[in-house]
């Protein structure tokens, strides 16, 4: 806001100045000042002139001038300081903004002033007290609520940021700014929809506003549809080309498509534009891991180039200054090497590097938590308190596999279950969920008051059945909050953090070497470790035409997602083709973006063409699927081809429920042997596979011989029970918490 000590013949290059004609302004003053040349209004105004046009130097003479003639005007303090935060001089810039505000304490632009360089100094809580002196000041002011949003926000308070916002529309309407930090805090607290309808309002506004568009895309993405999410990328990038955050972004999206070479030049882009910031390393690092293979040749050599980005970062990273630590605290859970563990390699010494790099950043900004807490002392006849946290208090494997048994069957005189779910999506599974556990925690708004709502519960253990798959988790997981923490195979691969203690697994799944590939004590929990007990679904009435599959042809069901399959075994889905007349592969296109189904049939082409085969005549990729359209895809079908490297779980159990033979071939990690636990567990080995070429035989002979298939098909119907409702698990489970604790 321009302010000055008016005088009578000043009036009139002030009014211009107010009005944007700074030529006419400039001129006026500097007549004044051949008259006058002592005059420090006019020399005051002509620095903010050389402000308003980025003649810092200038500004700061003139200003000094003045300042030397009249060390009383608090206008000049304060626009001097604006001028050295342009030069991002922050503790020059602070001086002037208190000595304006010792002149006169209810300046209230010197108080919003004085707020914005200690929010650009990371100092947000200081900075948020002066903001709300500036609203006592001055309440109406909407870019004060506005920039009160901002810092709640980078402090994780996301749901008081959205009040701030509102107000600050509601006092200006249409202040671009609000509506679309608005949509970013929508976004954060996984309101997609919300967020795109602030971002159209933003964008009636301003159509080509790039921060909204950015918004925008993210909200789409947020809500699944990458393709959009794309497009509003792009339309920022073309508003602002050297926009570092869209190129990030678009080159994440990029990469779910599929489409690795244009990935990898936004992802270049991205670090040129900012090559020291800290997201755009770790954004950049994880970029490297593409979700689909073209050959094994591919994985070695993406290995590599993550490797030597991630020990870059962990050498180079700033933790310094309070700045600094603000922006590291960004990277946790912001991009997490999900698709690491679909390589089928032993990623213990790459986990290790990235779960210390995590942990590292969240002791420093958050040292309260960063020490292990004492064992809560236990009274005679007092259950242990457990809690389990998770993003997946909904109808989704992790929830079905391993929560909900463990929960449902957990001696509550023994043990009290605390429940913290760090995501958003609810369903009738939630319901059930909060009345499982003696406490259940909820939309709680932000990293510290999660860390203070867990730790105020002073549990004896805690569990994360899944690392790698939430943000939020993640974020927690890397703290001390609790004497003992453990995690399970939710995301079947270590965390690599060395905050967890122990890694909850299954004897039957693991192989010998198996305490080799984590960074956690492994536990090997008795059988499967899960107590499991098939959902109700009702399949939907459909036949196999809505499928686009043939009635007469043997359909094998390849129903895993699209990156658990490895280039190395492309050929066998070739073989069966060329043993199996008229037979077809049935596989499930990767829910948000056909484009990555479109590169995956590409690559079996060349599996097919090598044998004379043409792909299309055998494999039919159908569309994502609701769960009663996938049971009964499960009970049209003929044979589940289990997947090699990682194998189903979830998706075997269910092929098990419609007594669909399953053919499988364990691999030389737990999660490529979850289907070998499985028919361990129900004592059947006979579509079991110990190579390739037995593989495809076995497929063969399920696929031509359909009185085997149908006797393979009564037999699995008649064990299958085995696999559920297993009590040796919960009793060893049990165990186990009594015994870490009791021994801590």
């Amino acid at each position: 806001m321009l302010t000055c000590m008016t005088l009578p013949n000043i009036d009139a290059a002030v009014r211009l100045h107010q009005a944007g004609k700074l030529d006419e302004a400039e001129t006026i003053y500097r007549q004044i000042l051949r008259v006058a040349p002592g005059n420090a209004d006019a020399l005051h105004l002509l620095g903010v002139i050389a402000y308003q046009r980025s003649q810092c130097d200038q500004a700061e003479e003139l200003i000094l001038q003045a300042i030397a003639i009249n060390k009383r005007v608090p206008e000049y303090r304060n626009n001097l300081g604006n001028v050295y935060r342009a030069q991002k001089l922050t503790d020059k810039a602070e001086e002037c903004y208190l000595r304006a505000l010792k002149l006169n304490p209810k300046y209230t632009d010197a108080r919003n002033n004085l707020a914005n360089v200690l929010r650009d100094k990371a100092k947000l809580r200081e900075s948020l007290e002066e903001y709300r002196k500036a609203l006592k000041l001055d309440p109406t002011r909407a870019e004060i609520h506005n920039n009160v949003g901002m810092v709640l926000q980078t402090l994780g308070r996301d749901l008081e940021a959205v009040d701030a916002y509102l107000t600050a529309i509601k006092l200006k309407p249409d202040f671009l700014d609000a509506h679309s930090n608005l949509a970013s805090a929508y976004k954060s607290l996984g309101k997609p929809l919300e967020a795109m309808a602030s971002c159209s309002k933003a964008l009636a506004i301003d159509p080509s506003h790039p921060k909204t568009l950015l918004n925008l895309g993210n909200a789409y993405s947020d809500a699944g549809d990458i393709e959009k999410g794309a497009v509003c990328f792009r339309q920022a990038l073309a508003a602002s080309p050297d926009f570092c955050e869209a190129h990030l972004n678009l080159a994440h999206i990029l990469r779910e498509q599929g489409n690795k070479e244009e990935s990898a030049e936004h992802f270049r882009k991205a670090v040129s534009l900012n090559p020291n910031a800290s997201i755009v390393r770790i954004g950049d690092c994880m970029g490297q891991i593409p979700l689909l293979h073209d050959s094994v040749e591919e994985i070695a050599v993406v290995r590599e180039r993550y490797a030597t980005r991630l020990a870059g970062l962990s050498r180079e990273i700033d933790l310094s200054t309070p700045q600094a630590i603000v922006q590291a605290s960004g990277l946790v859970g912001s991009f997490q090497p999900f698709f690491l563990a679909y390589q089928g390699e032993n990623d213990r010494e790459l986990q290790a590097m990235y779960g210390s790099l995590m942990t590292r950043i969240q002791s420093t900004c958050h040292p309260r938590w960063a020490k292990k807490p004492p064992m809560p002392s236990i009274r005679p006849g007092e259950p242990l308190r457990i809690g389990i946290a998770s993003g997946f208090f909904f109808l989704h494997s992790n929830w079905k596999i391993p929560i909900k048994g463990w929960v449902d069957n957990l001696n509550r005189q023994n043990f009290e279950l605390y429940g913290y779910y760090t995501g958003r999506k609810v369903d009738d599974q939630t319901e059930l969920a909060r009345h499982s556990f003696h406490s259940f925690a909820e939309n709680i708004p932000s990293l510290e008051q999660w860390c203070e709502r867990i730790v105020s519960d002073r549990l004896h253990l805690l569990i994360f059945p899944e690392i790698g798959m939430d943000p939020m988790t993640v974020k927690l997981a890397s703290l001390h909050l609790a004497p003992i923490q453990c995690t399970s195979w939710g995301h079947p691969d270590t965390s690599g953090l060395p905050t967890l203690d122990y890694y909850l697994s299954s004897d039957l799944m693991e192989p010998a070497d198996a305490d080799d590939h984590y960074t956690e004590k492994l536990v090997r929990l008795p059988n499967l470790s899960i107590c499991y007990e098939p959902p109700p679904i009702e399949a939907a009435p459909v036949d196999r035409s809505y499928f686009g599959l043939k009635e007469d042809a043997v359909v094998f069901l390849c129903t895993q997602s699209l990156f658990k399959y490895l280039p190395q075994f492309d050929e066998i889905f070739a073989r069966i083709a060329s043993e199996v007349p008229g037979c077809q592969l049935a596989f499930l296109n990767f829910s948000k973006s056909p484009q990555l189904g479109m590169r995956f049939l590409h690559r079996l082409e060349a599996s097919f063409s090598r044998l004379g085969l043409k792909c299309d005549q055998f494999v039919r990729m159908i569309p994502h699927l609701t769960p009663a359209h996938y049971r009964a895809l499960n009970q049209l079908a003929d044979v589940f081809l289990d997947s090699m490297g990682w194998s189903g779980c979830n998706s075997t159990l269910e092929a098990l429920a419609c007594d669909l033979p399953v053919v499988t071939m364990p691999g030389k990690l737990m999660r490529g042997r979850h289907t070998h636990a499985i028919m361990k567990m129900m004592g059947f080995s006979e579509t079991e596979a110990q190579n390739v070429d037995e593989y495809v035989a076995i497929a063969k002979r399920l696929g031509t011989d359909a009185e085997y298939r149908k006797f393979i098909s009564i037999k699995m119907s008649q064990l299958k029970r085995s696999a559920y409702n297993d009590r040796h698990c919960i009793q060893g489970l049990e165990e186990f918490l009594k015994n870490a604790v009791t021994t801590f």
